[in-house]
């Protein structure tokens, strides 16, 4: 009797769980656990966000420049030769490692300046086609030509490796106790080059002096981290390894934005190194203002002084003559914005005319002043200080 009801009693019991079981892997609970995945893996998802480099606020900033500086000036069409890959790099045969073919990249920056530059668009067979089928097109002929090229590709242009490792043991027989420590850091910068160059399209000729030749350094960085705990014998340990491979596409378009930056002030005359934190003037735009500057005739020097000192707020006339309400201008701007110069300023000659052309009142010049002083205080703080290094029983080499 008693062995009976153990085994009704086990009987039941393992009917129980089987039940729970059938319970628990059902259909409608892997259901529910799937939802409950594709939620969790939908919430932690990444989101597209805007592709734009460092340089393409700039961009837009040059656009807002160029409303101030060329207003009433005609607006400036341009065209881009392919920008392709001179190094022959992005053949497959070698990797593929840069995209062969950055026309767009160039199209896009061009067109992110504003309504000032116009980017017009060559694709004859698409004209033609609709051509062919009735449409009537109004042909705009560019201005300038951009072209250029990937010019440089350096792999592995420099590098560098330090390891560091070191491993104790201590007690003897079964409380023998031995511990393992090691690390690795590699760095490996590579470095890309864009040249641009802008071209008359009436003449076809290279306009002398406007070209942007600039190069960014690309990294590749790993690290690799091991440790280890091990009783007379027995052991276990662990590992992490991280990487970091800059994007050369980013790369290269940060190239590309910061590059038509360039060439579209130099075409413009424009101080477009105002745009971008920390930027220096630039020797070409400010030569061939001092040639242009120089060149006028008294006249149109005044006409012009008059003009850059409406751009600072001041209600002057455009006469061409030197009146007192100009005068009283020029005292006014120079007093307030360049005391070191002095209210005595000869704006007839380039050395008191270049401050009031370069230095022109934009909306963004709190924000670089802000954005330089906080560079500075980054640079002049000291730096943090350094771990002290460990003692080490077997002190490793530096690769």
């Amino acid at each position: 009797m008693t062995t009976s009801l153990q085994f009704l009693s086990r009987t039941a019991a393992a009917c129980c769980i089987a039940a729970a079981l059938a319970g628990c892997a059902n259909t409608q609970n892997a259901l529910s656990d799937a939802n409950k995945l594709l939620a969790e893996r939908e919430a932690d998802k990444p989101l597209p966000s805007a592709n734009l480099s460092q340089y393409a606020p700039a961009l837009a900033r040059l656009g807002r420049m160029l409303d101030i500086y060329k207003d009433g000036d005609p607006v400036i069409y341009m065209q881009t030769r392919n920008i392709l890959d001179a190094t022959n790099l992005s053949h497959p045969l070698v990797g593929a490692e840069i995209p062969g073919d950055i026309t767009e990249m160039v199209r896009t920056a061009v067109n992110r300046i504003g309504a000032r530059v116009v980017y017009v668009p060559y694709h004859p067979d698409y004209l033609v086609s609709q051509a062919q089928l009735g449409a009537k097109f109004g042909v705009t002929m560019p201005d300038f030509l951009i072209t250029g090229a990937l010019t440089e590709f350096d792999r592995a242009l420099s590098g560098a490796g330090r390891s560091n490792n070191a491993s104790i043991e201590f007690g003897s027989g079964r409380g023998n106790t031995a511990l393992g420590f090691d690390n690795k850091r590699t760095a490996i910068f590579s470095a890309l080059a864009l040249d641009l160059n802008l071209v008359s399209f009436n003449t076809q000729q290279m306009v002398p002096r406007i070209q942007a030749s600039n190069v960014v350094k690309v990294l590749n960085f790993s690290s690799e981290d091991n440790a280890s705990l091990g009783f007379y014998g027995d052991a276990f340990g662990f590992k992490l390894e991280g990487k970091y491979l800059q994007g050369r596409h980013s790369a290269i378009r940060t190239l590309v934005d910061l590059s038509v930056l360039e060439i579209v002030g130099k075409a413009t005359n424009t101080p477009y190194w105002r745009c971008i934190p920390n930027g220096t003037p630039d020797p070409v735009v400010v030569d061939n203002m001092r040639a242009s500057f120089e060149s006028l005739a008294p006249e149109m020097k005044i006409g012009l002084v008059q003009v850059m000192l409406r751009k600072y707020g001041q209600p002057v006339v455009v006469t061409q003559q030197f009146d007192e309400p100009t005068k009283n201008a020029v005292r006014a701007v120079y007093g307030s914005r360049f005391p070191q110069v002095g209210d005595q300023v000869d704006v007839l000659t380039w050395a008191g005319f270049e401050p009031l052309f370069f230095n022109v009142p934009m909306a963004w010049d709190a924000e670089m002043v802000q954005a330089a002083a906080a560079q500075a205080a980054r640079d002049a703080a000291p730096p943090p200080p350094k771990p002290m290094a460990p003692v080490t029983a077997q002190p490793g080499g530096a690769a």
